[in-house]
């Protein structure tokens, strides 16, 4: 029995210390480099993964001062090729703190390899960054198995990338001898860990959450900003001027986002209509367009409104090309209802440029 007992005890302990060994290899300690050289309180949330074991169980947050994410970060481990021959992949991955992808971090002495066990060079390493951030990459929609031609004398279960060759269409967009690597790693990218992400930004969410990426003059900040308040209408009295104000951003990406927050039913609020056309003065030109064809979309606005843009028009701050659009505004009670309205359509009506003088009498002639 003693004999029986000092057997289990050496058996346990040479599991023990595979299983230490394993694991020691698996999820190595973090680096004092690149991203993780970066300052901030470091946050683990954990997470289950059923179809990545391998990888790290923890999702790292980097945070600043102000409680919003610098970057989300997890160690990947796993296999990249169906048969199994190939060399495991190792490395960290990063996304911003809006779910993008941020880069990568390779270990020291474990570059990435290719489908004949050579190493990424570092044009493979450019090349693999720019897919990655490629969110719609011909990747998403395939599978393991649609990405390389099985010679019929190859078994399809034994193929490891080595002995098949790419797809022909997919030769330009991915690392050549590495398609497996690009495909797992996109897919990583755009699975699991960033649907996590979303749900932690989604569960920090609050209006002084908001207010800080606001202010944080970040364009990926302020455009999941907009989003999130859209998605929750109790933040929109609290955000929607900063919104209206982004309409006049520089950023043309952010001013378009910016406006197309303002829905039919927001726009339905008569304050909301008369700020939006005090904004308009300061846009470009552009946006000024557009931002006519959001109030014809809505159908009617307010008689202050029509108002305010004919006296942009008379003081020469819009063109004569939007004075179309501003009558498709006009209506009949606009023109009977308020005096100052009648009273410029009845000078511009006599005004020296023909087209501006033809389109109000037509519209003045449509009121009688």
């Amino acid at each position: 029995m003693t004999n029986f007992k000092k057997y289990l005890f050496q058996v346990t302990a040479t599991v023990g210390f595979f299983l230490f060994v394993s694991f020691s290899n698996t999820f190595p300690e973090r680096p004092k480099t690149g991203f993780w050289a970066m300052e901030g309180k470091l946050i683990t949330h954990y997470f289950e993964e059923k179809t990545d074991s391998l990888s790290g169980p923890e999702l790292f947050e980097l945070q600043d001062k102000n409680g919003l994410p610098i970057w989300f970060g997890r160690h990947i481990f796993k296999d990249v090729c169906i048969s199994g021959e190939c060399k495991m992949i190792r490395l960290w991955l990063f996304w911003d703190g809006t779910g993008s992808y941020l880069g990568m971090q390779i270990p020291d002495g474990e570059p990435l390899t290719k489908s004949d066990h050579t190493e990424f060079q570092q044009e493979d390493y450019v090349k693999l960054e720019g897919i990655l951030r490629d969110t719609a990459s011909i990747l998403k929609a395939l599978k393991q198995e649609d990405l390389i031609i099985v010679p019929d004398s190859i078994d399809p279960y034994e193929v490891d990338g080595y002995t098949a060759a790419t797809q022909p269409t997919l030769a330009e967009v991915v690392v050549k001898d590495a398609v497996y690597s690009c495909h797992t790693l996109w897919h990583t990218v755009y699975g699991p860990v960033q649907n996590e992400i979303n749900t932690v930004l989604e569960n920090n969410l609050s209006e002084k959450f908001l207010a800080n990426m606001f202010a944080s003059q970040n364009q990926g900040y302020i455009s999941r900003a907009i989003k999130c308040v859209a998605a929750h209408p109790e933040y929109h009295s609290a955000f929607y001027p900063e919104i209206m104000h982004l309409v006049k951003s520089d950023n043309s990406a952010l001013a378009n986002q910016a406006l197309s927050y303002f829905r039919p039913e927001i726009l339905a609020d008569t304050v909301i209509q008369q700020q939006l056309v005090l904004v308009m003065a300061d846009t470009y030109m552009n946006m000024k367009y557009e931002i006519l064809w959001k109030f014809i979309g809505l159908g009617k606005v307010n008689e202050q409104v029509v108002l305010e843009l004919l006296n942009m028009f008379t003081s020469q701050e819009m063109g004569v090309g939007t004075y179309n659009l501003i009558l498709r505004l006009v209506t009949p009670e606009h023109i009977s209802g308020n005096e100052q309205i009648a009273r410029i359509l009845s000078t511009l009506s006599q005004d020296e440029n023909g087209y501006v003088r033809n389109l109000t009498k037509k519209i003045l002639n449509k009121e009688q």
